[in-house]
């Protein structure tokens, strides 16, 4: 085995660990609806480009966001592909201005091509992020002056492990499947406190479920590139482990305890994709629009109401030439656009969220790059008593390559 091939398996390794022991809160309130917050995650590319990627192929790196895009892969290339991120959140409404920080993995991914007859890769990443905050919520006890307060924590979020392959039929064809597992829990503890007692309820929630999807990708002229993606509709089956523990004159006491019990399946809606890129001499040009038909899954929510999602995305990269041997021109510089109408209706009022990006792709020798990025999103309002977010956002994320399967020539 040679040393860029140990290098690679090394790196997995060291992934996957780190990826267990990620810190996956959000610091964000909206994070209390539903199964969390979508997540931002994905390859470095894209997150530069305004999220876009549905009709991207996979020169730069492993493309998520279409399963057509495998086959475009380097020829018998291997891929390895992972990255992190760091994420400053402000928080703000008309009495409450706060910052938190956060720091996710953003996907962990191994690919290859063989020999431009298909292209097949293995991904782990994180789907949604569940991390919320509510302290010091005051009530009054029925029929008495004494006051008890709330305090309610929640954490976790969904996993997405899923395999992706692709063919080229039809010589500009390109027709790609997802396979995909969604899972993991949310667990919130809600503590109930008065002058005299305390009452701690912590609940478990384990959500997990299949998906598929397919994806195309068309060629036109070697100049037009168009896409287009759908993610069939899931349910996710829920089961629920509760512990309610309670103190009082001194001493603790178990309420009710329970394990693996039934509660509402989650449905994801049916999601549709379409996308377009050019290319006028070394800029390219790409743009996205997703639509998620989140009210047919008749789904409701204590907080606010499920509603379509459409999603608008724009983005532009340059590079002086991407064949020199002079590393300046080689590098890829990018910027992009997105507009997220959002799922969550509450008081009538979208949460929506606007997000501008900038990037680069930095070589590292002839195959490999790292992609840095930077995002600022507005997410959310103050009207109607609702909180406004601006979400900055930092990607690094490392796009390992080596040729494979080719035999060694010796003289």
């Amino acid at each position: 085995m040679n040393k860029s091939k140990s290098l690679l398996i090394f790196a997995l390794l060291v992934t996957v660990y780190s990826y267990a022991q990620t810190n996956s809160l959000t610091g964000s309130p909206y994070s209390l609806f539903g199964l969390g917050v979508e997540n931002n995650s994905n390859t470095g590319r894209s997150s530069g480009l305004g999220k876009t990627g549905i009709a991207l192929d996979a020169n730069y790196g492993i493309n998520l966001y279409n399963p057509a895009s495998f086959i475009t892969l380097k020829k018998d290339e291997i891929t390895f592909d992972f990255g992190g991120s760091a994420e400053i959140i402000n928080i703000s409404n008309n009495d409450l201005n706060e910052q938190t920080t956060t720091y996710n993995f953003t996907n962990i991914s191994l690919a290859f091509n063989r020999n431009d007859k298909y292209g097949i890769g293995l991904t782990l990443k994180p789907a949604t992020n569940v991390g919320y905050a509510l302290t010091g919520i005051e009530n009054n006890i029925e029929g008495s002056n004494e006051q008890f307060t709330t305090n309610i924590d929640g954490t976790g979020g969904l996993n997405e492990i899923r395999l992706d392959y692709a063919r080229t039929y039809f010589k500009n064809l390109n027709v790609g499947i997802k396979a995909a597992y969604l899972f993991g829990k949310i667990e919130e503890t809600e503590s109930i406190i008065t002058s005299g007692s305390y009452l701690q309820i912590d609940e478990t929630n384990y959500y997990s479920g299949a998906q598929l999807g397919l994806g195309l990708q068309y060629n036109l002229k070697d100049k037009h590139q168009f896409g287009f993606t759908v993610d069939f509709p899931t349910v996710l089956k829920g089961s629920q482990d509760v512990s309610i523990i309670k103190y009082s004159n001194d001493a603790f006491s178990t309420v009710d305890e329970s394990e693996d019990e039934s509660i509402d399946n989650f449905y994801l809606p049916l999601k549709l994709g379409f996308g377009y890129s050019t290319k006028i001499k070394n800029l390219m040009l790409t743009a996205d629009y997703n639509k998620s038909f989140w009210s047919t899954t008749d789904q409701s929510d204590a907080i606010g109401d499920y509603t379509d999602q459409d999603i608008f995305s724009l983005g532009a990269s340059y590079a002086v030439d991407p064949t020199s041997y002079k590393y300046w021109e080689r590098v890829d510089f990018r910027m992009g656009l997105n507009y997220n109408s959002g799922y969550l209706k509450v008081n009538d009022t979208n949460i929506d969220t606007y997000t501008a990006s900038i990037g680069v792709g930095l070589p590292i020798g002839k195959r490999s790059l790292v992609n840095i990025s930077y995002a600022l999103g507005k997410k959310g309002t103050t009207e109607s008593i609702l909180i406004k977010e601006y979400v900055n956002t930092l990607n690094i994320n490392i796009s390992l390559s080596d040729l494979w399967f080719q035999k060694r020539k010796f003289n």
